[in-house]
């Protein structure tokens, strides 16, 4: 399928603007926001709005269980294994203030290594302690678990709604009540826990509902109306616009998936960026981990700008060499579709990319 379309760009702005928004917090400083929203937190939200958006394509182009979380899993686990290792094994041991002997037989650093299994856990023993962040190593990947919910959440409400009349309103009234529920139950407990396998429960509230946004967007067949040019009116007005959060994050909820679909799916005058990789997983994933390291060395000089330039051009490194050694050669092994059991949604020249 052809490639023409910014998705590519537009994750990889997504994860720029992670590294760019914990830069803040990192060093104490307080962080820029949009919609009342962190500005990492908008990049998490464009994340999961294009990921609903085209794993829903994927489902409907290919609606088998098991071909289906065979791709999920040869895009997630390679390069999230890799930096595991990389981050417990090597950087790990070079930059912990304790004996590497009491290090390698730590029971952090093996609760660590169940990040491969996406059983989260953040510190590393004598690894950042000292830092104006201290002791996390890698805060991003509390998203992980999030993103794979959605995998088993949506090819369900899909299946179902396939069974039964009307399966497209099917899935939009699942999603709604689904974002509905997210919103009433951030206000009615704002400081609400519910921890499962390692996971808070909670916080899935915060970027869950603009994945099912985004896959409605797919299962509507939504292009016809998805305009560059009304993106720009609509993100102008929910910037300008002055009111509560709950209403700011009902605006953002339902502008930020259209927006970010639209310019994926527009002009594709910013594909060329395919042409080096999909580098947005990788500088991602080693965004957070490269920040604590630049902390660990210089502290706070220069400030947010400094650690967002030095840590993206250092994680972009990496995230090239990721996506070349690993993810590229992991997702050649990813099943090919067969021919589709459904026309819910037209493919046409939408590319599935790395999904």
């Amino acid at each position: 399928m052809s490639r023409k379309n910014n998705f590519d760009f537009l994750r990889l702005f997504a994860a720029l603007l992670v590294i760019y928004g914990h830069a803040y917090p990192l060093l104490a400083v307080p962080a820029p926001g949009f919609a009342a929203n962190a500005v990492q937190t908008i990049g998490v939200k464009i994340f999961f709005s294009i990921s609903g958006y085209l794993v829903a394509l994927s489902w409907y182009h290919d609606p088998n269980v098991l071909r289906f979380f065979l791709r999920r899993i040869t895009r997630i686990f390679p390069a999230l294994i890799a930096v595991i290792l990389i981050t417990g094994l090597v950087a790990g041991p070079f930059l912990t203030e304790i004996n590497i002997g009491d290090y390698f037989l730590n029971a952090r650093l093996r609760q660590y290594m169940l990040n491969i299994f996406l059983y989260i856990s953040y510190d590393l023993p004598g690894v950042f302690r000292e830092n104006i962040y201290p002791t996390a190593v890698n805060g991003s990947l509390w998203t992980l678990p999030a993103e794979i919910s959605m995998y088993i959440v949506f090819p369900v409400i899909a299946s179902i709604g396939a069974i039964i009349y009307k399966p497209r309103l099917f899935i939009f009234v699942t999603a709604f009540l689904f974002c509905a529920l997210s919103l009433y139950l951030k206000q009615t407990i704002p400081n609400g826990r519910l921890v499962v396998y390692a996971s808070d429960l909670f916080s899935f509230l915060e970027v869950c509902p603009y994945f099912l946004v985004g896959a409605c967007f797919a299962v509507f067949d939504s292009k016809k109306f998805l305009n560059i040019y009304v993106s720009l009116i609509l993100i102008f007005t929910l910037e300008m616009f002055q009111t509560s959060a709950l209403v700011k994050e009902i605006m953002l909820l339902l502008i930020l998936p259209y927006v970010s679909i639209s310019f994926g799916i527009g002009t594709s005058i910013l594909s060329s960026v395919s042409r080096i990789g999909d580098l947005s997983y990788g500088i991602y994933l080693y965004g957070f981990p490269v920040q604590q390291t630049v902390v660990h060395f210089i502290g706070a000089r220069g400030g947010p700008w400094v650690n967002f330039e030095v840590s993206a051009l250092i994680s972009g490194l990496f995230a090239f060499a990721s996506w070349h050694l690993i993810e590229k050669t992991a997702l050649k092994l990813k099943p090919r579709a067969r021919a589709a059991r459904t026309t819910v949604v037209p493919l046409d020249s939408i590319s599935l990319g790395a999904t």
